[in-house]
């Protein structure tokens, strides 16, 4: 009994001293962890718009950091991800302070395995790494390929759109709020439309509203949204706003808003909608004269004004509304049918290998090394023999040879190297005049670098850049954090470590808004007979070579011209569009014949990499006119200094889709690419060069034309590619005036009578089993209205 008390004493000793033991453990633990955190850095993450990025695009990263050491720190924040460069942000943080910072990274699925945050004191090179608390890493989600970005009071407006996925478009419709907005265009590039409806923007931050602006000018769509808020909601976009408002009205009849969205709207009391000026731009929709839709470009982009709330009854439960808006949005929102691929190229593989030759940089001239090589044998063997024996000293051979041999080597890699002793650079730009007077810029440079070493690539202005992937032996990608890109307010600064002697390394430059007047190339037509003559005026500033119209498979050469000089070409009006890839470049700079020098090899490349880049995509590329120039234009400084630079700059403009000539309005075949618009098929498989294999049912799609200039037209021309003649594939066209499908022939004698809303060319491809086939083209002439 005893010893059991003594044994029971003893554990229950044991029991309380394990106990306290883990206590002090735990308390411990937690005032290390307190400590921890009071000598720390915690840190919030959030990623791109409500988590969502897209990729291949850029997208923000917004950092708030709060120091929690015991001083004040200087430093730098660094984004590491795997495979690619570390992106470095030199911050100050003040003790106690929360700082947001914004990073801009390149579309990438990134997680906790593949990216990190990090912030050293001083310099990431050299200084004191100080924890993190939080979540150190990047986590993005991918959406769907079409976005639509709302900025409304209701968070569900357009929530109807994601309907039209269960026919073959890939939307996603994002909410955002105002203080997401970056102040860098090219992170909005997650959206292809964004919409503001019932939201003020009076008061909104400039460099937000810039950003919009230079996105729509880079090719986004912005919309503008109507009813009682509407003159608040364009305030911050009324410089290219298409309507000015000056109030509200009502609609009791909804006959043009049925017949866009193809299902019947009937109004239970009349539609509120907003009336004003309209500004500039054409009108898309009107209902008994007062427009409704109107459009109006902005650089590449456009702006696009609706009259009524979409978040209001009954257009956010009317069927019809996803339809509608799919039409609106025609610019960019195409429907993706199975087999499918839209192609967003921008450009960046295509000319990696260009960048590589470098004009300044020319092989050895053989002759010259040939020579060096002769005299070197015939002076090491008979000359010097022969000085030697008169001299009595062939002794001396055993030395001297050796010695000539030592300085001709030497005298031969001195002048074969003559170019590859120097830093230079390489640039090719692809400037997009978007015919209004300004442009978009953009290109891929290269540094060749002779002696290697730590390398920098310094830009005097905030510039997006990426680079190109440096591969090992192996073939793997590189992960030596040796590339690291160092972003501040009013500078970029791209640096490379342990280069090689006798290496190039590359980057690419993102699309930016040139901000001097770039001006344009004017484009006037004339009929003649089945042709249209076409003049071509410089009216940029700078002198152009080359300069062509790519149209249809064709090159059609309008020549060099200097600025203010004029050139002439003919193209066909009725040529239909053979769909694949063009040589372009080829047409333009045929190779030599005589293996002499090849002087185009660049534009070339660049020619066919450009008009091509969409091939294999839902919409072939769009005509073009195009022209080059040479300059020695410095844009960066490479360690601190100025270097020999060549630049080539490819000037592309785009062709409108319809050709005027006094009061006709011409628009020729292959400008108008078809839109799918109902799949009854057993199978649609397309091959990615304008053929499709189809299967047993039916195919309804729709030309949407030009109406800017309100055209009445009065000749319609349907042509056929061979493919489309089989036996067991009947197309016809839908007849507006007397409500069904009748024989294409019957179109051309009363083209009026086909159009819906005079706007809508719609046909219809019948299969019996399955058929090998593309699509018809159009042709149209009409008259223009005088107003």
């Amino acid at each position: 009994m005893v010893n059991c008390f003594i044994h029971l004493r003893y554990r229950t000793i044991a029991y309380a001293v394990m106990i306290s033991l883990i206590a002090a453990f735990l308390a411990g633990t937690g005032n290390a962890q307190a400590a921890a955190t009071e000598k720390g850095i915690s840190l919030e993450t959030s990623v791109g718009f409500q988590g969502y990025m897209k990729q291949s695009e850029w997208y923000p990263v917004r950092l708030t950091l709060t120091n929690q050491t015991a001083e004040d720190l200087k430093g730098e924040v660094v984004i590491s991800i795997v495979g690619s460069n570390d992106l470095i942000i030199p911050t100050e943080l003040p003790l106690g302070t929360s700082i947001q910072l914004t990073a801009s990274i390149q579309g990438e699925l990134l997680n906790r395995s593949n990216s990190k945050i990090r912030f050293f004191k001083d310099s990431y090179k050299s200084g004191k790494l100080i924890p993190i608390f939080g979540n150190d890493y990047i986590n993005a989600r991918t959406a769907n390929s079409y976005t639509i970005g709302v900025i409304s009071r209701d968070p569900d407006t357009l929530n109807f759109m994601p309907s039209l996925n269960q026919r073959g478009y890939e939307i996603t419709v994002i909410p955002i709020a105002q203080k997401e907005l970056p102040s860098d265009p090219i992170l909005l590039k997650t959206f292809n439309t964004i919409v503001i409806n019932d939201m003020p923007t009076t008061g909104w931050e400039e460099a937000q509203v810039k950003a919009i602006t230079d996105w729509v000018q880079q090719g986004g769509t912005l919309v503008l949204t109507g009813g009682v808020g509407y003159g608040k909601t364009a305030d911050a976009f009324k410089q290219f706003a298409p309507l000015e408002s000056s109030g509200t009205s009502t609609i009791s009849s909804a006959d043009s808003l049925a017949s866009f969205g193809g299902t019947a709207l009937s109004l239970e009391k009349p539609l509120v909608v907003s009336t004003g000026h309209i500004i500039d731009g054409k009108t898309e929709l009107a209902e008994n004269g007062l427009p409704l839709v109107v459009s109006r470009e902005h650089g590449f982009g456009s702006v696009i004004y609706i009259a009524f709330d979409p978040s209001l009854e009954p257009m956010s439960t009317w069927t019809g509304s996803a339809t509608l808006w799919a039409k609106v949005l025609k610019k960019n929102l195409t429907p993706l049918q199975p087999g499918m691929v839209n192609i967003n190229n921008n450009m960046k593989w295509n000319i990696e290998s260009i960048i590589d030759e470098f004009p300044s940089i020319k092989p050895p001239n053989f002759m010259l090394l040939m020579w060096m090589f002769i005299g070197y044998m015939i002076i090491t063997a008979p000359v010097l023999y022969i000085i030697l024996a008169k001299a009595d000293r062939r002794e001396w051979s055993w030395w001297l040879i050796p010695a000539f041999s030592v300085m001709t080597g030497f005298a031969i890699f001195f002048f074969g190297a003559e170019d590859k002793r120097n830093l230079s650079a390489h640039t090719i730009e692809i400037i997009e005049l978007t015919g209004q007077g300004d442009a978009v810029r953009s290109g891929a440079t290269a540094v060749f670098i002779p002696t290697g070493g730590t390398v920098t690539a310094e830009f005097d202005k905030r510039v997006n850049l990426s680079f190109y992937t440096i591969y090992n032996q192996s073939g793997n990608q590189t992960m030596d954090d040796k590339t690291q890109l160092i972003s501040e307010n009013d500078s970029t600064t791209a640096l490379w470590r342990s280069v090689p002697y006798w290496s190039t390394r590359k980057l690419w430059i993102e699309k930016q808004t040139m901000s001097s007047d770039t001006g344009q190339l004017t484009l006037a037509y004339k009929q003649v007979r089945h042709a249209i003559e076409v003049t071509a005026t410089n009216n940029t500033t700078t002198n152009l070579t080359n300069v062509s119209m790519l149209i249809n498979g064709q090159a059609q050469l309008f020549g060099d011209l200097k600025v203010g000089e004029s050139g002439q070409t003919t193209i066909t009006t009725s040529t239909v569009n053979q769909s694949g890839y063009f040589p372009y470049g080829q047409m333009m700079f045929p190779n030599p014949t005589n293996r002499g020098n090849d002087g185009y090899n660049r534009e070339r490349q660049l020619i066919d990499s450009f008009g091509n880049r969409n091939n294999g995509g839902i919409v072939p590329p769009e005509p073009i006119v195009v022209g080059f120039s040479t300059d020695h234009e410095q844009n960066y400084k490479v360690n601190g200094e100025t270097i020999k630079t060549d630049n080539l700059k490819l000037w592309v403009q785009k062709v409108d889709t319809s050709f005027i000539d006094g009061n006709r309005v011409i628009v020729p075949a292959g400008l108008i690419n078809p839109i799918i618009t109902e799949n009854a098929t057993s199978q649609l498989q397309h091959y990615g060069n304008g053929s499709y294999f189809v299967g047993d049912g039916e195919l309804i799609f729709e030309y949407i034309l030009p109406n800017d200039h309100d055209a009445v037209y009065d000749h319609l021309e349907i042509l056929y590619n061979n493919s489309t003649t089989a036996s067991n594939l009947i197309l016809t066209v839908w007849n507006e005036k007397e409500g069904n499908w009748t024989d294409p022939s019957k179109a051309a004698a009363a083209p009026k009578e086909y159009l819906i809303n005079n706007q809508i060319v719609r046909m219809k491809f019948s299969v019996i089993g399955s058929v090998d086939m593309t699509l018809p083209q159009i042709a149209l002439e009409g008259e223009i209205l005088k107003k």
